[in-house]
């Protein structure tokens, strides 16, 4: 994981206005880069897994930067005593679980904070900086965190306002996962009925030969793991399955599907090195396999999420962050990464 220069942390989690604090005192505007507050300070403790900054100034003030399920603050804790509360952003509720009957809760609070922050207004991105459009996979994977911590109302604008089949974001193609990541994200706001499910059952029959979805994924041929999204969103919306054939083949992304195994290969042997450059595709891959995971990559720290390289990010933005981020091509937090973890952590520890 690359390092940034400094230590930097996001508030502003769903559709709130995103705050960037750095190290040093500075609490940055997101859109503009505006400094909005600059501190003379002595030193900060940044306690990541409760949102939460405490910062000493030169001049003797204490204060408290935080976000809870209301907004972003800023309360002067001088002496011990709260002298002043401002609220610098606000937006809809936000469900902010403990996580405290689980192995890894501090995890949980950091993964489930880098999924919240990674929404621009109500889109949801995998990272705010370097994606500008959603993308309906880390969508559908947001999605599975989001009801899992009664937060799905946030995702309900953005699903509804859909009205293309296709993301369209790697190079402008038609990737076929993207119908049942689509139909999936929709189930939990409409029904069959609704006018674009229709849309997408034409679509899913037109592309469809010998019982899977044709076309490419991440340009290679995965086209069980596109058919097993469809099955799955079909099955959640009632709509019949007959005509789905999934061969007993390998595709080395049905094994991140995690979601329903019964239908993938599982003897064919595949060797699965941690992917340092895109971990969302390991940690879904351990979620398959109940792997178990080194302690190593669950240490408490700040981003908890990353992608590296990827052929369609502008990594020029990051770099009002982090030049370091942008020099070696790396965004973080990355929301399908902090999903995938989330959902391996929740349901397995």
């Amino acid at each position: 994981m690359i390092k940034p220069e400094k230590q930097f942390f996001i508030f502003g989690m769903g559709n709130r206005e995103k705050l960037i604090y750095k190290e040093g005192g500075e609490l940055i505007r997101f859109d503009t880069n505006e400094i909005i507050l600059k501190l003379d300070i002595i030193t900060e403790q940044f306690a990541f897994d409760r949102y939460t900054i405490i910062i000493w100034t030169r001049i003797g003030k204490i204060y408290r930067l935080y976000e809870n399920s209301y907004g972003v603050y800023l309360d002067d804790i001088t002496d011990g005593e709260l002298n002043s509360s401002k609220c610098l952003t606000g937006g809809d509720y936000i469900n902010l679980p403990d996580f405290e009957d689980y192995k890894y809760p501090a995890q949980l609070r950091i993964l489930h904070h880098e999924i919240l922050v990674s929404f621009l207004g109500d889109n949801p991105v995998p990272n705010i900086y370097v994606y500008k459009k959603p993308w309906y996979r880390d969508g559908a994977m947001m999605a599975m965190c989001l009801e899992k911590t009664k937060n799905l109302h946030l995702m309900r604008n953005w699903a509804l306002s859909i009205t293309d089949l296709y993301d369209r974001n790697n190079k402008g193609n038609c990737e076929p996962d993207n119908l049942g990541q689509l139909a999936f994200v929709l189930s939990y706001f409409v029904d069959k009925s609704y006018p674009i499910i229709s849309e997408i059952e034409k679509e899913a029959s037109r592309i469809m030969e010998n019982g899977l979805l044709t076309g490419l994924t991440d340009y290679s041929h995965h086209e069980i793991y596109a058919t097993l999204w469809l099955k799955l969103a079909y099955e959640r919306l009632n709509i019949d399955t007959s005509l789905i054939k999934i061969p007993q083949e390998f595709d080395s992304y049905a094994r991140m599907f995690w979601m329903d195994k019964k239908d993938i290969e599982t003897e064919i042997p595949f060797e699965n090195e941690y992917d340092s450059k895109y971990p969302y595709l390991s940690w879904a891959r351990y979620h398959f396999n109940i792997d178990e995971i080194d302690e190593k990559l669950l240490e408490i720290k700040y981003p908890m999420s990353w992608e590296i390289e990827a052929s369609e990010a502008i990594y020029e933005n990051i770099a009002p962050l982090s030049e370091e981020y942008a020099k070696h091509k790396c965004a973080a937090p990355h929301s399908w990464h902090a999903a995938e973890m989330f959902l391996y952590l929740i349901e397995k520890h």
